[in-house]
This record gives C-alpha cells, sequence and structure tokens, in this order.
C-alpha cells in the first residue's frame, strides 16, 4: 500500500513540473527533505506541496509584467555600471505606466536573493513566454541562430566571465516572436522534441515592442539568467541566480526600490 506522506521522484516531478534530474539535484542541495529506500528516494509529501504552493501561488504573472520587470532589471544594471552622474534614464522611462512600474518594482523587492531561492523568480520571469524544446538538424543550427528573425537566449546572450561556462555544443537557446514562430518552425523543419538541443521562447504578440526583445540581437541579461534557471547544469542555475542577484542590486543600488526598503 502506497504512504500518502510520502512521493517517489517521479510524483514529486509531476506535480512540481519539472525533470526527476532536477528534482534529485534538489534533494542533493537539501531543498527537498527525502530519505533512501530500496526502490530510491522517498520525497516529503509536505515538502513538495510547500514547494508547489511557494511556486504557483497567487494569479500567474502577464508576459508584458515579466518583460517589465526585465527591462528594469536590465536598465538598473546598466545605470548602475555608470558613474552617478552619467545615468540619464529613469524607472518611468523604462515602463511608463505608473501604476505597472509601481507594482512590478514592488514585487521585486519583496523577492528574496535568487541564489539562496530561485523559486519566486522563475515563477515571475517564466510568463516570458511559452517554451518548447525542438529538434532540428545539426546542419542548420547555425543558419538558425544567425537568422535576422533569431534572438539569442541563454549562455550565449550573457557576457563572459561565469567561471568558464560555456553553451554546450549542438546547443541553441533562442527567443522568437510569435509573429515569426510558424515559419521559423516550418523553415528549419523544427519538431517538438523533449530532448532536443533548441530551446525555444515564443514571445506572445501582447508584449509591447518597447518590451519584447528586439530581432536579431541577444536579450537582456536577465531574460538570459532566467534561462539559466531552467537549466539541469547547476553551474548554470547557480551563473543565473548571481546574474538576477547582481541585478536587484542595481535596482537598489540605483534608488528605484526606497519606496520599499530591504
Amino acid at each position: 500500500m502506497a504512504d500518502p506522506e510520502v512521493l517517489t521522484v517521479h510524483e514529486a516531478a509531476d506535480l512540481l513540473g519539472i525533470s526527476m534530474q532536477r528534482v534529485r539535484q534538489m534533494i542533493h542541495a537539501g531543498q527537498l527533505g527525502a530519505r533512501r529506500s530500496s526502490g530510491g528516494w522517498l520525497i516529503e509529501a509536505g515538502a513538495v506541496a510547500e514547494r508547489s504552493e511557494r511556486l504557483h501561488r497567487g494569479r500567474p504573472p502577464e508576459p508584458h509584467t515579466a518583460w517589465s520587470a526585465v527591462a528594469l532589471l536590465a536598465a538598473a544594471s546598466a545605470c548602475a555600471s555608470q558613474p552617478r552622474s552619467g545615468c540619464r534614464v529613469s524607472a518611468a522611462q523604462v515602463v511608463p505606466d505608473r501604476k505597472l512600474r509601481h507594482r512590478i518594482l514592488r514585487v521585486l523587492s519583496r523577492l528574496p536573493d535568487p541564489v539562496a531561492d530561485d523559486v519566486p523568480w522563475r515563477r515571475l520571469l517564466s510568463a516570458r513566454g511559452q517554451a518548447h524544446r525542438m529538434w532540428v538538424h545539426s546542419g542548420v543550427l547555425d543558419r538558425l541562430a544567425a537568422d535576422p528573425k533569431v534572438s539569442a537566449g541563454g549562455i550565449g546572450a550573457m557576457s563572459a566571465g561565469h567561471d568558464g561556462l560555456t553553451m554546450g555544443p549542438g546547443r541553441l537557446d533562442i527567443y522568437v516572436h510569435q509573429a515569426d514562430a510558424d515559419d521559423l518552425i516550418r523553415r528549419y523543419r523544427m519538431r517538438e522534441d523533449g530532448d532536443g538541443q533548441v530551446y525555444l521562447l515564443i514571445v506572445p504578440s501582447s508584449v509591447p515592442p518597447g518590451l519584447a526583445p528586439d530581432r536579431g540581437s541577444p536579450v537582456p541579461a536577465p531574460a538570459a539568467a532566467s534561462d539559466l534557471l531552467e537549466d539541469k547544469d547547476p553551474r548554470a542555475r547557480h551563473a543565473g541566480a548571481l546574474e538576477l542577484r547582481s541585478c536587484l542590486g542595481a535596482l537598489h543600488a540605483v534608488g528605484w526600490l526606497t519606496l520599499w526598503p530591504r
């Protein structure tokens, strides 16, 4: 008879909407209480329920909310890297809608350090678009990456300096606008495959042009860092969390979170 107090790795993965490998990584990191048995890991059902509730609590963010957060984080990072007198951008210029801007900044001010807990960050930024794992013939990967309608994501969009972390061979993280997606999928003969080498994120047409990534240019670093949070490689996830930690620190440094002190 099954024990209702514990779950298998497969059951926990289904409830959390993540891979079984990711569940095992969370166990080893101490993020999920579990014990070994003759049949494998047995995970505390309460710990899974709590993690799931934290991930899915409340109303899901809208795509324009996620991209507004990305824009504010990216702009703050750019400002913080300049002399105080050199930053000419304000939060109001990045997100003109006052109500939306204040709501997002309030949410960002309450997020934990992403290195310590990335779940709330993943929940907020996962609304960037629809993610698909796709397979394409290896011979067209370079052409797909260079397509003017494609924006590089993941480690390919981030600056160097993450402990030598590089994109694995034969792998691609890309963003495309919804209006371009069907044509690109058809032209490069992409097909859905859970083990595919292309991570494709489709940006909804509801995202305003000023917030959606520019075609042919890498996505902003906070969006690329969000890609890394979903990576199977713990080094990649750590690099993504470090990037978001830096962005959050920049928001405080430029004074855009003064209404919501730490």
